[in-house]
């Protein structure tokens, strides 16, 4: 079975003449760029083991230093390259919390079984997330990710049950 690679970050420019980096984070969790086996995975699809030796936050990003890369012609090699993790390298999370990647793609229903749409999209709004589910033909819903609103969600089935009669009378 192939490994399923997770997307944690995108470098989108070098900085400075010592191989330094700036990256845009797309993860959920800081911690995850420092755990052993992150890659960079390049345009071609071509992986490349990386060691991250520090990182610090700037506006628009974080700058790394990546173990091996010393110049700014060295950094250059590695834009547009992605920053990669095996799902099975990432740490569990108690029980009821999810990763993003997890949920995204869920098919989502209500209570009563109607055919909602799928979670397309999940919006960070600093107090709770925002879960977009988008519907062919009804559009987009857009439901608060708290424990009020999902009566529950089923990883191996696929899918995510939300009370739709709170989302109407809110």
């Amino acid at each position: 079975m192939a490994a399923t690679w997770q997307v944690l970050g995108k470098i989108v420019k070098p900085h400075g003449l010592r191989g330094d980096l700036k990256v845009v984070f797309l993860g959920e969790n800081l911690e995850n760029l420092e755990r052993p086996g992150i890659h960079l995975r390049f345009p071609d699809g071509r992986l490349q083991p990386a060691v991250m030796e520090y990182r610090r936050p700037v506006k628009g990003g974080h700058l790394f230093r990546l173990a091996g890369c010393d110049s700014i012609a060295e950094a250059e090699k590695l834009v547009p390259a992605e920053v990669v993790i095996r799902a099975a390298d990432l740490p569990p999370l108690p029980p009821g919390e999810y990763y993003h990647f997890q949920l995204l793609g869920l098919r989502v229903r209500d209570a009563a079984g109607e055919d909602l749409g799928m979670l397309a999209e999940i919006i960070a709004t600093g107090g709770h997330d925002v879960y977009v589910i988008r519907h062919p033909e009804a559009g987009e819903l857009l439901v608060p990710a708290v424990a009020a609103f999902i009566v529950r969600i089923d990883l191996e089935a696929g899918e995510m049950v939300v009370d739709r009669h709170l989302l109407q009378e809110g």
